[in-house]
């Protein structure tokens, strides 16, 4: 399956950049060459290379807080340590593996599901309960206990989020939050834009942390949308040297072998590194279609001082991979034939050579530097570039001319669409602020201030044809003649076609500037945060051109008690420019949302667990719903979400951790057509789940932990609200035996191999969700 070339290449990569990190410690820099005046603070007080190293600071962030007495102002404890290189202390004993103990507490590791700190919902570092939205954590120890390995498995167990909205997907992760389909991020910069075929999946493996914010956050991030966003924190090069490398097998011939890597470069630990790798030979529950990936990740921290961080990180990655939604009709899946036949769950319609192929790089800077105890400056930029090479024939039922979606009697043979695509994209984006931290008489303040850019770029050929040639879905003849029939490039009728056409499309480019400003505010037990921004955005060009302008606004308030209890209310607004090709060719207009929220957040003091609830109220404008010819877009007006959540995560006892979420979610049309009242389709009302892993301490269980889980997915309805699909609950499962060394792991998703439809669209189409996968692997850590 195409590995060798791939595998080689990265090899390489990882040779050459253990190359690097070894000419680096063999030629240590003095400390005065290792920090450029651009970038050194203070340069006339920098520690002589022959006396002492920088302070290191650290931060225990993430442990159980207790509840703060009445106070004016709340600043986190830190203890710093001056180590001189005459007398350095002694070396305490670690497990193997990457410990990351100088990570700051909103990028720290989740340790037993509960994280205690996020800097998504602020862009501050700040306590998850002085934050009045709803935020959920899903750290990578999660994420390997649950055998995830997409970002839609992540966050199956994740309340208010429907993480498989369209069942298995080979060629992207799509989510709704509270009934709306999320915006993604990565380390705080937006990476979707417009079509999946204009960005790449992500690895879990090579992600610190998955961040759910729930709702409006377009005071902080300009174009979010109104149901909320997910950001993924990437790993980052830790001082303490360690890593781990995994073999893993599984269904549908899963092969794949991980790896990660972190320490200190130079001795005196001011420059780091990381490298995580990931290569996979696979194929999927569809015949003919593949799941390999071959991707690497280096990543490097100077640090100058002990104020000062700058890391880079860049990624590179290859997906040679397909479509694994067919298209099937409803005949067929959610009802059987005339005959009572189901069409089988790994049907391929297309043909062999069909294709999803991406390839990514991308180079991220982080940099953070304290200047003093008030002001803190923060700089995130990133420049990402996408190719993608998509060929695929798929079931034809809901194009042109009508009929569909058999052609006999028995309702077996069916036409097919045929389609390709090329796509090259181009992201730039950056924000930057200034944070200060100050009193004003009793009332302290957390202010940030900042400006951010984004300019996103995407050019691409495509066609489509109808493939008339008869096709037996129950019984597959591949590689027949095509009888193809559509129009050309230069327009025209519909007719016979000796070719697929490859046409020029309109490029789609946004640029977008932001001014934004957020006070944390506190007076004794009460806190608050106000924020305001003011947008502006270009989209397309010459006659489609487009532009737009927006202030969004945003406010909470909660009160602390001294049990643990933090309930709040907020409000929040959205705006998010629309890059979609319209039925009249016509730019999108920008969708523009609200939300009222009313919560709490609880944490007894000294427990390593906390329980979260909240009810919301969001209404969004400019909604984009399919056209009639699956192929295109129209706004049809408003939607409301009403509902609400409720969340238990974190160490219940000292042997088990869980984490549990039920969510109730009325997302429906408000835009008074015929939809008007409709609930939204592949928005389920009621989810529930429960994850949960024991670990044994018994003697002679020691080391061993199992792990179960069962998910709930309500009944969801098509948009025309007379076709609906039945409710359904899945198992999955784990069993681990771990040693300092070594760590031995078996996961199971759908346990029972259930058969599932995740949704079914009025055009005519449904999506199956995910069989039986059972994946088992063996991880050595150094």
């Amino acid at each position: 399956m195409r590995t060798s070339t791939s595998v080689a290449a990265i090899s390489a990569a990882g040779l050459l950049f253990s190359s690097s990190v070894a000419i680096a410690q063999t030629a240590e820099p003095a400390p005065e060459q290792a920090a450029p005046a651009p970038v050194q603070a203070e340069p006339a007080q920098a520690p002589a290379a022959s006396t002492s190293l920088p302070e290191v600071t650290v931060e225990s962030t993430e442990q159980p807080k207790s509840p703060p007495k009445k106070k004016v102002a709340k600043q986190k404890a830190t203890t710093t340590t001056a180590v001189t290189a005459t007398s350095p202390p002694a070396q305490q004993p670690t497990a193997p593996g990457i410990q990351n103990v100088n990570v700051k507490g909103a990028y720290a590791p989740v340790a037993n599901y509960n994280a205690t700190d996020s800097a998504t919902g602020t862009k501050t570092d700040t306590p998850l309960s002085e934050i009045p939205q709803s935020i959920s954590v899903v750290g990578a120890e999660q994420i390997r206990d649950t055998g995830s390995q997409t970002e839609q498995e992540a966050l199956r167990y994740v309340p208010g989020v429907v993480a498989d909205s369209y069942g298995v997907d080979g060629r992207s992760d799509g989510s709704f939050i509270r009934g709306v389909e999320a915006t993604t991020y990565l380390d705080g910069l937006r990476r979707s834009f417009s079509y999946y075929t204009s960005t790449y999946r992500i690895d879990p493996y090579f992600l610190e942390r998955l961040e759910v914010l729930r709702g409006p956050a377009s005071v902080l991030y300009g174009q979010a949308s109104v149901g909320g966003i997910i950001n993924s924190v990437s790993k980052r090069p830790q001082t303490e040297r360690g890593g781990e490398v995994s073999v893993e097998y599984g269904s549908f011939d899963f092969k794949q072998v991980k790896f990660d890597t972190t320490g200190a470069i130079t001795s005196d630990k001011r420059w780091s590194y990381r490298l995580t790798g990931v290569a996979r030979d696979a194929d999927t529950q569809v015949d003919y279609v593949d799941n390999d990936r071959y991707a690497i990740q280096p990543a490097i921290t100077f640090r100058p001082d002990s104020n000062t961080t700058i890391t880079a990180l860049t990624h590179f990655q290859k997906d040679r991979s397909g479509s694994t939604s067919q298209f099937l009709p409803h005949i067929g899946t959610i009802f059987p034939n005339v005959n009572g036949r189901r069409i089988p769950q790994n049907r391929f319609v297309g043909e062999p050579g069909d294709h999803y192929d991406t390839d990514a790089a991308s180079a991220t800077l982080l940099v953070e530097h304290k200047f003093n105890e008030v002001f803190k400056f923060n700089h995130a930029s990133s420049y990402t570039n996408v190719h993608n090479d998509y060929a695929s024939t798929y079931s034809g039922h809901f194009y042109r001319p009508p009929g569909f979606p058999y052609l006999d009697p028995d309702q077996t043979e069916m036409v097919r669409i045929k389609s390709a695509s090329v796509t090259d994209t181009d992201v730039f984006t950056q924000d930057t602020n200034l944070q200060a931290k100050f009193a004003t008489g009793w009332i302290s303040h957390k202010v940030i201030g900042g400006v951010d850019y984004s300019n996103f770029r995407s050019s691409s050929r495509m066609g489509s044809a109808l493939n008339t040639t008869p096709f037996d879905v129950y019984n597959p003849i591949y590689g027949q003649p095509e009888g193809l029939e559509g129009v050309g490039c230069g327009g025209g009728a519909y007719g016979p076609l000796p070719e697929l056409p490859i046409c020029d499309q309109p490029d789609l480019k946004t640029t977008q500037t932001g001014l934004y400003v957020q006070d944390q505010l506190r007076l004794g037990n009460w806190l608050a945060i106000l924020g305001a921004r003011k947008d502006w955005i270009d989209t397309g060009s010459g006659p489609a051109a487009q532009s737009d302008d927006n202030v969004s606004y945003r406010a909470g308030l909660m009160y602390e008690f001294a049990f643990g209890l933090t309930p709040y209310v907020s409000y929040g607004e959205s705006f998010v420019p629309v890059l979609a090709r319209l039925a009249n060719n016509q730019p999108a207009d920008p969708q523009q949302g609200r939300m009222y929220e009313v919560g709490f957040k609880y944490q007894p003091p000294g427990a390593n667990f906390s329980i979260n609830g909240a009810l919301f109220d969001i209404k969004e404008s400019n909604h984009l719903v399919i056209s009639d010819d699956g192929l295109t877009y129209v706004q049809n007006g408003a939607i409301t979400s009403r509902g609400g959540e409720i969340e238990f995560t974190g160490q219940l006892t000292k042997n088990l951790k869980a984490v549990a979420g039920y969510s109730y979610t009325q997302a429906q049309y408000d835009d008074g057509t015929v939809l008007d009242g409709n609930q939204i389709e592949s928005r389920p009302k009621h989810m529930a789940s429960l994850w949960g892993v024991w670990e044994f301490d018994q003697p002679y269980l020691k080391g061993w932990s199992a792990g179960a889980g069962v998910r709930y997915i309500g009944a969801n309805w098509d948009s025309t609200n007379t076709l609906k699909v039945p409710d359904v609950t899945l198992f999955d499962g784990m069993i681990a035996y771990e040693e300092e060394n070594w760590r031995w792991q078996i996961t199971a998703q759908n346990i029972g191999d259930k058969e599932v439809i995740s949704t079914c669209l009025s055009r005519g189409d449904c999506w199956l969700g995910q069989a039986r996968t059972i994946i088992t692997g063996f991880t050595y850590k150094f």
